[in-house]
């Protein structure tokens, strides 16, 4: 390869490398237009994204001032419909994070959330009527884990599970992220386990849970995942997971340590575009 093809290689892996440095949450707004997902979950951005209404038909969003209320439309869609469950058990679903207004790495808080197709639900009963707007900014939820004993904790509802048994039958739903704990407990409690499959172990998540989409159709850049085995998941490894969970609350295990900083991943060239258009 001639001298001049390396450079100019090298040259684009380390401005697209640059993106995932630059203050996406700094921009504002979205681009207007039609939805384009870029890249992965956890590596890509999106153009023309929806704006989530913040007080929506049987939803809220905690915490607007992050300005984290942007996605995929096949997003708001799966939202609209867990607010319209929620209204007939008289609830409001309450929405964490979602997406930045053209996606892209957060500056806190998340690695995914990149492409408008994740939402983060937070494990609260409120009634129909809602939050007031001082308390959706400084919402504080329990876990619902107690991370020593391994065990969920006083503060679980049946309803949660109801929430979790909801998003999990939505089609579009790719994967849920729960707390490990979490898990084994729906495991212990569920006879019908066909549809646990899509409900994941992750570390965190006791007090929320994180909904991940498929791509839609027609998003060719959009970047899956490999499909979730069609496993209940109810196994030898979950048990490794709450294990792993409890001895790291009880000090008998450390966390791991990170040998030095990670390479800086390479951005959709796209995602350029994306960021730096008017």
């Amino acid at each position: 390869m001639k001298l001049i093809q390396v450079i100019t290689i090298l040259s684009l892996a380390m401005c697209s490398a640059a993106l995932a440095d630059q203050s996406w949450h700094a921009v504002k707004k979205p681009t207007e237009g039609q939805t384009k997902i870029y890249g992965g979950y956890a590596n890509g951005c999106f153009s023309g994204g929806e704006v989530i209404p913040i007080n929506g038909d049987g939803f809220q969003q905690v915490r607007p001032s992050r300005n984290r209320n942007y996605g995929d439309e096949s997003l708001l869609r799966f939202i609209e419909s867990l607010g319209q469950y929620a209204k007939t058990q008289n609830k409001t679903v309450i929405l964490g994070d979602l997406s930045q207004p053209r996606g892209g790495p957060m500056n806190f808080g998340h690695s995914s959330h990149q492409i408008g197709l994740d939402v983060d639900i937070w494990f609260e009963a409120i009634g129909s009527s809602g939050l007031t707007k001082k308390q959706r900014e400084g919402l504080v939820t329990p876990s619902l884990v107690d991370g020593k004993k391994g065990a969920i904790s006083k503060h679980w509802q049946p309803y949660y599970r109801d929430l979790i048994y909801q998003a999990a039958l939505y089609p579009k739903t790719e994967r849920i992220f729960v707390n490990p704990v979490i898990k084994a407990y729906l495991c212990e409690t569920e006879q019908d386990k066909s549809w646990l499959y899509k409900v994941r172990p992750w570390f965190g998540h006791d007090s929320h849970f994180h909904v991940r989409l498929v791509c839609p159709k027609g998003q060719k850049d959009c970047e899956s995942q490999a499909p979730v085995a069609k496993t209940s998941g109810c196994d030898a490894d979950l048990q490794n997971w709450v294990k792993d969970q409890t001895e790291l609350a009880l000090g008998i295990k450390k966390p791991a340590v990170s040998k030095g900083k990670s390479a800086p991943k390479i951005m959709p060239a796209m995602c350029r575009t994306v960021l730096n258009q008017k």
